[in-house]
C-alpha cells in the first residue's frame, strides 16, 4: 500500500510540474511499480482470464509494449523505404512527435475520467494500445503500401 501511495503522489506531483512531459513517464512507472511483485510470475498470468487489477495491469503493460514495438518497427521501415525523400522523413518525424503528444493528452483524459477507480491504469493502457494500433495502420497505409497491386513493404498490421 505504501508503494501505491507513493506512486499516486508522484503522479500528482508530476501533473503539477509538467503534465505533458511527465505524465506518460509517471503512468508507465506506476504500471511497472504496481506490477513489480508479480513480474517474476508474469508468464503465469493468464491474460485471457485476468481478474485482479494487478493481473490486468501486467497484461495491459505487455500489450502496450507489443503495440509500441510494432509501431517503432513500421516507422523504422517507412524511414528506410523512403530514405531518399529526406523532407518526407523529416515531416514523418515531426508528425510522430505531434501524434505522441496527442496520444498522451487523449489518454490522460481517459485516465482522469477513471481517476477514482483502480481500473484507471488499465483504461489508460487500453487507450494507448488502441491509438497506437491505429497509428501503426496509418503508417503502413501511407508509407508502406503502393497504389497499384505491388505487395506492401510490410504486412498489414493487426
Amino acid at each position: 500500500m505504501i508503494r501505491l501511495a507513493c506512486i499516486i503522489k508522484l503522479i500528482e506531483h508530476g501533473y503539477q510540474l509538467n503534465r505533458e512531459l511527465n505524465s506518460l513517464m509517471l503512468k508507465t512507472l506506476a504500471l511497472v511499480l504496481l506490477a513489480l511483485p508479480i513480474f517474476a510470475h508474469a508468464k503465469a498470468v493468464d491474460c485471457e482470464n485476468a481478474m485482479t487489477t494487478i493481473e490486468m495491469n501486467v497484461c495491459v503493460g505487455q500489450k502496450m509494449e507489443v503495440a509500441d514495438t510494432q509501431l517503432e518497427q513500421y516507422i523504422a521501415k517507412a524511414k528506410e523505404h523512403h530514405a531518399q525523400q529526406t523532407t518526407a522523413i523529416a515531416s514523418l518525424a515531426k508528425s510522430q512527435d505531434a501524434w505522441l503528444m496527442y496520444r498522451q493528452s487523449h489518454c490522460d483524459a481517459i485516465y482522469e475520467m477513471w481517476s477514482n477507480g483502480s481500473i484507471r491504469g488499465v483504461m489508460f493502457g487500453e487507450c494507448m494500445i488502441h491509438l497506437t494500433k491505429q497509428r501503426t495502420h496509418q503508417i503502413w497505409e501511407d508509407y508502406l503500401t503502393y497504389m497499384d497491386a505491388t505487395p506492401p513493404v510490410l504486412p498489414e498490421p493487426k
